[in-house]
């Protein structure tokens, strides 16, 4: 018994000293050679315990299976880096830890990508994050609050019109859907279906923040998305167009609502 605590002192002492100038998990694990392994495993610094942190969304199958390490295996032989970029293969996972923790734990700590908008393209609806990457095409209902953008690029650009939509948090909590056209300008439709077009972004001297802009003080103003309207065109820096919706058109005509 004293002679193995000795042997566990020398090997941990050889460990602290490979340990002190370098990043441990890094490159240690690829050329620690077969006979330290061995060593290592006879003085029981084995695999028997996982720890895994940061679970919320991600499936744990899919992590377990990603990890691909079985209880009892030599902690030393366990490629860290290999495991960590598997990990970050996982659809929900945006960055991966993984240390070991002598004498026999593996310790995995996960980021997981935060939800940000619905994209549709081709029929097909997907959830991505901030950066535009997808992360499914599964389980969508429990999203169904987010904003969806609709059409190629749309992905790669729905932060930056967030950030624009945020300046007026009110009304940017009535769009529910954005048409991202010839992948130029954007189309806002709101929840009552009126549809606000907007011009290109900068560096035109009236772009897609001056028109929102323009467009909140209007609607602050006139109360735009409550009149009898489908479309208000806010393109043009010197005029607004709106096209009447089929109500307002009953009402233009005299014919008033339907009894």
């Amino acid at each position: 018994m004293l002679g193995v605590l000795r042997y566990k002192r020398s090997l941990l002492l050889s460990l602290g000293l490979i340990a002190s100038g370098v990043a441990y998990g890094t490159w240690l694990a690829p050329i620690v050679d077969s006979w330290f392994v061995e060593r290592s495993r006879d003085a029981g610094f084995v695999l028997n315990d996982l720890e895994l942190d940061g679970i919320v969304r991600a499936n744990r199958s899919d992590v377990l299976a990603a990890l691909d390490v079985d209880k009892g295996v030599p902690l030393l032989s366990i490629d860290l880096e290999r495991i960590r970029a598997q990990l970050e293969l996982l659809p929900w996972v945006k960055k991966a830890e993984v240390t070991r923790i002598l004498p026999g734990k593996l310790k995995v700590k996960l980021k997981e990508r935060e939800p940000f908008a619905l994209w549709q393209e081709n029929g097909q609806v997907r959830l991505i994050d901030e950066t535009g990457h997808v992360i499914t095409g599964r389980g969508l209902s429990n999203f169904a609050h987010l904003l969806m953008v609709v059409g190629h690029g749309a992905e790669a650009k729905a932060s930056h019109l967030y950030a624009l939509l945020e300046e007026f948090p009110t009304l940017a909590g009535r769009v529910k859907t954005a048409v991202h056209v010839g992948e130029r300008r954007w189309d806002l439709i709101f929840d009552n279906g009126v549809r606000v077009k907007l011009p290109e972004a900068a560096p035109a001297a009236y772009d897609a923040e001056a028109a929102w802009q323009k467009f909140a003080a209007l609607q602050t103003q006139y109360r735009l998305l409550e009149r009898e309207v489908s479309v208000i065109d806010m393109r043009l820096p010197d005029r607004m167009i709106l096209r009447v919706s089929p109500e307002g058109h009953r009402l233009m005509d005299g014919k008033g609502w339907a009894t």
